[in-house]
């Protein structure tokens, strides 16, 4: 069996999941960029590519930030570039799904940016100040690549799988054909065809109704997949759209998940998804998926498998809580990760004039204690 996949590959957020994801964090821009950008059919009226614009500026700024990164020493300033450096890989991915191009001159690119946005969003600040050689040299390469159309390779080195140390053995034949026949039963597929493994992942090429796509399989899950939308499909109501979503995820082998939001973004309905403990809802640890058409056409698992274990115990009433967070409505209890620990809290959301930001107030002691 040829194993056509790098060895070091990672499942981070793929495309769509990175947009909608952080569209709902960052208010709304990168939603608002794919739609924009659409809808001017990616030319304006002297004939050049906007998307090949905002792709080359995003990735300037990335390199940018990675590259002052290189001289923190402390959490704080590191923190503050972090930020902005993800939102520069989120509007990169938003420019290079809407250029187009070849898909597997693109694969790399995308990789890259999944992966740094994963970094960026997920790691504590000493590990990306660690990193940041790597960072930017990646960065570096990656502007050079969109600006100038050097050939981009990545392999997956930003994320490496947790193996002990110990490489893990390539599938044998009959764990490729169990995990085949899953994902076919599972997605109602009538192709699965093995392209590779890496650290404890197979991936495969499917089709359903006619329409291609892939899928991820690890263990007994399925942790990611997609299929190509046609160009036109009937519009889904929105609770439809959650019960299909739900349906998906459990499908794949996620049947413990509650809805946490829902975005419309044209004749699509993004789902997101997470683990509930005990009425708190995991706010950092979210599964996704885009329903089109009456089905799920792309799902992620995200990190919804996440265990906590050391969850504080709520003080404060949502009520209470709201006190410090006047016009944010009924607040949502969840369990968010902030300086390296779990915390308890109730989240508030606000559509301002700019998009939508998040309030999170402690449920232990009733104050603020983060704004996004």
């Amino acid at each position: 069996m040829v194993n056509n996949l790098n060895e070091k590959k990672n499942t981070a957020f793929i495309i769509a999941t990175i947009i909608t994801t952080l569209a709902i964090m960052f208010g709304g821009v990168i939603s608002g960029l794919v739609l924009a950008v659409r809808e001017r059919h990616m030319q304006d009226a002297g004939g050049n590519n906007i998307s090949r614009h905002l792709l080359v500026d995003a990735a300037y700024g990335l390199r940018d930030r990675m590259s002052a990164l290189r001289l923190c020493i402390e959490a704080k300033p590191a923190e503050a570039i972090n930020k902005t450096a993800l939102v520069h890989a989120v509007r990169a991915e938003t420019a290079l799904e809407c250029d187009g191009g070849d898909y597997a001159e693109n694969r790399s690119k995308e990789a890259f940016l999944n992966d740094i946005s994963t970094v960026l969003h997920s790691y504590d600040t000493t590990v990306t100040i660690e990193m940041s050689d790597k960072l930017y040299e990646l960065s570096t390469r990656f502007y050079e690549a969109v600006s100038e159309g050097v050939e981009f390779v990545y392999d997956g080195e930003l994320i490496t799988g947790e193996s002990d140390g110990e490489p893990i053995p390539p599938p044998t034949d009959e764990e490729i054909a169990e995990a085949a026949e899953f994902v076919k039963k599972a997605l109602s597929a009538s192709v699965a065809d093995y392209i590779g493994a890496w650290d404890g992942h197979m991936e495969f090429n499917t089709e359903r109704n006619g329409r291609t796509g892939y899928a991820i399989v690890c263990g007994n899950k399925i942790t990611e997949y997609s299929f190509m939308r046609t160009e036109s499909g009937d519009e889904t109501d929105t609770d439809r759209a959650k019960d299909i979503a739900l349906k998906a995820a459990a499908a794949c082998g996620y049947d413990d998940l509650v809805v946490k939001a829902s975005e419309r973004v044209g004749r699509s309905i993004a789902v997101i998804m997470c683990r509930d403990f005990d009425g708190a809802l995991a706010a950092d640890d979210l599964s996704n998926a885009i329903v089109y058409g009456g089905e799920a056409v792309m799902f992620t698992a995200g990190g919804c498998d996440r265990e906590h274990n050391d969850i504080p115990t709520a003080k404060k009433t949502e009520s209470e809580a709201r006190r410090s967070a006047a016009g944010g409505g009924e607040g949502t209890l969840v369990v968010h990760s902030l300086d390296g620990r779990d915390r308890i809290c109730y989240e508030y959301r606000y559509e301002l004039d700019d998009g939508v930001h998040y309030v999170y107030v402690c449920a232990e002691s009733g104050k603020q204690i983060e704004v996004k």
